[in-house]
């Protein structure tokens, strides 16, 4: 059930005096002259940023989809962590959302972090659907192609890779009766979340 699997799930965030370690880049990933030039490859052990921030605060990104045609969303709610001997993203996607049907045909999907002078490009990503209008034109920004085929945007300050691992459907009647979670959802009955469980494969960092 989905409420022994989420203790299960570590949210790593920083913490501490703020002092942290050099970013060290691996060298697993053969490089090209193009996009990947700006970035350095790094473990997922070594990521920057304060989980909770980058989802709450900075927003993610999340695309899928093929070169010739895919869809992107800002999304709020996920983290990251550790499960099953794996590093770990996990998401929560609205099945009514354009970008959800991508999620489900292909493997994986990338998460995108912007710096924030890109927050109007991420709120026209948020609030239009991409189904009937080239939202990603509209923002100003270039996709491209990651080396395991994925689709991300060239002004990402970081991109984080994913391989599906597991989709869960939840069930709000099985949350804590102090959250009256299901609540939330009757004025949209057909509306429900699903969690994407992924492995983080490649954690690319702008330099």
């Amino acid at each position: 059930m989905l409420w022994r699997l989420l203790p299960l799930i570590l949210v790593l965030s920083s913490c501490g005096n703020g002092i942290k370690p050099p970013i060290k880049p691996t060298n697993s990933i053969k490089r090209n002259s193009g996009w990947q030039s700006q970035y350095d490859h790094i473990d997922p052990k070594d990521l920057p940023d304060n989980v909770i921030e980058l989802f709450s605060e900075q927003w993610m990104v999340v695309t899928a989809g093929k070169e010739n045609v895919f869809n992107s969303m800002v999304i709020s709610w996920g983290g990251l962590g550790f499960i099953w001997e794996k590093p770990v993203a996990f998401t929560f996607i609205n099945s009514s959302r354009y970008t959800y049907q991508f999620l489900l045909q292909e493997s994986g999907y990338t998460l995108s972090v912007f710096s924030e002078k890109y927050r109007g490009s991420l709120r026209i990503l948020g609030n239009k659907s991409g189904k009937s209008n080239d939202k990603v034109k509209e923002a100003g920004l270039i996709p491209i192609k990651t080396p395991s085929g994925l689709m991300a945007y060239k002004e990402a300050r970081m991109i984080i890779e994913c391989k599906n691992i597991m989709i869960q459907d939840l069930d709000y009647n099985k949350a804590s009766p102090s959250y009256q979670i299901a609540d939330m959802y009757k004025n949209s009955p057909n509306s429900h979340h699903n969690m994407f469980i992924s492995e983080i494969t490649n954690i690319w960092l702008k330099k």
